[in-house]
């Protein structure tokens, strides 16, 4: 099972990473652990490492052969902006249909769900992203509805930054029992006042700093906070600038007047 995590900082922080000590959370000691990537925001653009490999914590996508181009998290632009996204579960056969999903003039480099279902993101964002950065509730309207849509062909957790706003959607995931079911996602904010360790992840704020962290599981002791199935939340350094709950499309509303 693919493992998530993201950070959002008011100021800028030393992050230190052990993946030996990280990879314990989730299981991703497993049978899955087909590679690892992550990346972060410098000076307006990304630094991005991902590695494929069977020895090392699974952020790796679905549906692909272990391979650099098949490993999260994905990159693209548009607006001047580099865009981030990693997903975490499994989607069917037609998230590859174009006439269903369009990706416009962005192409998968891979064959997974995941960089597909980017694709298929980022075409929706370039629409709105043509005359300028739009305003962050239009951003987070595109991306909500694109959960919604998402959900219909299975598990859909995802992370999504595009350099300004980072953007959580909590669906579902295998929990240890086995059951695939809520919550996808866990938040904790807290304000970073010294030093964190948290099993392989060091955080050195310059100063005080309020941060939000979003995890598949919880990291530590502290109150981690599950979220919602279907939420859709929006991050400005570090701070929770608004949320959309989950969203009804019109077919799953007729579904349940007719039950």
């Amino acid at each position: 099972m693919c493992e998530l995590l993201a950070i959002t900082t008011a100021e800028p922080v030393h992050l230190s990473l052990s993946l030996a000590r990280f990879s314990r959370h989730g299981g991703l000691e497993g049978p899955h652990g087909d590679g690892w990537g992550f990346a972060w925001y410098e000076q307006g653009d990304v630094q991005l490492h991902s590695f494929p490999s069977r020895r090392s914590s699974d952020l790796h996508a679905t549906q692909g052969e272990v391979a650099l181009r098949n490993t999260q998290p994905f990159q693209r632009e548009t607006g001047g902006a580099t865009h981030l996204f990693a997903h975490n579960g499994d989607l069917n056969r037609y998230i590859h249909n174009p006439k269903r999903f369009p990706t416009g003039q962005f192409r998968p480099v891979g064959e997974t769900d995941s960089e597909r279902a980017f694709c298929v993101l980022m075409a929706r964002m370039a629409a709105v992203w043509q005359d300028g950065r739009p305003d962050p509730e239009v951003r987070l309207a595109v991306v909500a509805d694109f959960a919604a849509r998402l959900r219909q062909l299975g598990t859909a957790n995802f992370l999504y930054s595009d350099g300004e706003l980072l953007f959580a959607h909590s669906d579902r995931r295998r929990q240890n029992d086995g059951e695939v079911s809520a919550p996808g996602l866990h938040l904790l904010q807290c304000e970073a006042a010294s030093s964190t360790d948290i099993d392989g992840l060091e955080l050195e704020p310059l100063e005080n700093v309020t941060t939000a962290m979003l995890a598949s599981v919880p990291l530590d002791e502290r109150p981690w906070q599950p979220l919602p199935e279907g939420e859709v939340m929006m991050f400005r350094d570090g701070a929770l600038l608004d949320n959309c709950p989950r969203l009804t499309l019109w077919h799953e509303a007729q579904e349940m007047l007719e039950d």
